[in-house]
């Protein structure tokens, strides 16, 4: 982005939260050096599965990419290919029809990709069912101790009344619990649905289990759709935000939330391959929390001061439990869509827009979790 694109600061941002400045200077350096360490790692996933699976069709899905035509690195085979997703070869797919064939024909320079690998998708055709060749292939690969799901693939195929009979009859085919149990269609029908059932929940999913070990950024930054990459990440932040704004403590909740808000800024900007400053990530947050006239902001305070505690000069500075924990999560959710849509624009978006995508994400937010059940 040029200099001349740079969205400037509106002045009653700052008369609004002067400390707001200050608060994401103390943020910024830790920030961008925990998404840069990130960038460093490597991830290995492994899609195993018969021909006709789908496992083709979900690495399209989620890394936009044609794994015929990708290179296999030495070692691989025609039947076991391991290939990178990106130009640093930092991520890393594996290709295989079950894990026997895996051990078997991954050999040389490609058997160390077993030793580090991640976690591993394991792809079943609705349409065949379920066979024991695929039971025991999910069994030996569980016994490597890493994370495994298993995406009940071609689900358009299988009549919507038969649908929840198939899917619980093969959960006892296969001897897993529902809850490493995805049901995808990569590649579905066009008159059913223009784009992939399921690949939401997969993201979601891959996403959790590689948050600990800080690697979901790098496989969020590899995927063929920003939108859907981003929407864990602002999940995730929103959580975090939301066990900060719980605290009990007037003024501890306020620096929590802000550090976990100029975090996920950074690290959607690492998604989409955008070097950001910090008066972007200042634009960015203060347009969304200036709204105090209309909007999430307004309501905020007004819930605040109606149950006894009066915030301070932001509506972050929230004490509550569960208002305070609702407050924090709904207004870090919010940032993270606002942020979304300043990058996906590239920046040509104004402070009004920016509020615009604040309050109703905001809000939508707060409504979903008013209706999850306790």
């Amino acid at each position: 982005m040029s200099t001349d694109d740079e969205p400037q600061l509106p002045a009653q941002t700052t008369e609004a939260y002067p400390d707001l400045r200050d608060q994401i200077d103390e943020h910024w350096g830790l920030a961008t050096e925990e998404a840069r360490l990130a960038m460093q790692q490597t991830l290995t996933v492994a899609f195993l599965g018969s021909a006709s699976s789908g496992k083709d069709s979900a690495i399209r899905a989620l890394f936009g990419l044609d794994f015929g035509q990708i290179d296999p690195i030495p070692g691989s085979t025609e039947f076991a290919r391991v290939a990178p997703v990106d130009p640093d070869h930092q991520l890393l797919v594996i290709n295989a029809p079950g894990f026997g064939d895996l051990r078997a024909n991954v050999q040389h320079e490609a058997e160390r990709v077993l030793d580090d690998l991640d976690l591993a998708i394991y792809v079943v055709n609705c349409d065949g069912g379920a066979t024991i060749d695929e039971r025991r292939d999910l069994d030996r690969i569980r016994e490597l101790g890493r994370p495994t799901l298993v995406c009940l693939n071609k689900i358009d195929l299988i009549r919507p009344e038969q649908r929840d009979d198939f899917v619980r009859a093969t959960l006892v085919q296969l001897g897993v619990h529902e809850d490493m149990v995805i049901v995808t269609a990569f590649d579905p029908m066009p008159a059913l649905s223009p784009e992939p059932i399921g690949l939401d929940k997969v993201i979601a999913w891959i996403h959790h289990h590689l948050e600990e070990r800080g690697k979901a950024l790098l496989f969020a930054k590899n995927l063929r759709n920003k939108s859907a990459a981003c929407e864990p990440v602002i999940i995730a932040a929103a959580r975090k935000a939301a066990m900060a704004g719980a605290i009990p403590v007037p003024g501890a909740d306020a620096t929590a939330v802000m550090a976990v808000q100029v975090t996920l800024i950074t690290e959607l900007a690492t998604i989409f391959e955008r070097q950001l400053d910090k008066e972007v990530v200042l634009f960015v947050i203060g347009q969304a929390l200036a709204g105090t006239s209309k909007g999430f902001v307004r309501w905020a305070v007004k819930a605040v001061k109606a149950a006894g505690f009066i915030p301070g000069g932001q509506v972050v500075t929230v004490a509550t439990s569960a208002l305070g924990a609702t407050v924090a999560g709904a207004t870090t959710y919010g940032v993270g869509k606002a942020a979304v849509a300043f990058l996906q624009k590239e920046g040509r978006i104004t402070g009004s827009e920016l509020r615009d995508v604040f309050d109703a994400e905001a809000f939508n937010y707060r409504q979903t979790v008013s209706t999850e059940p306790s």
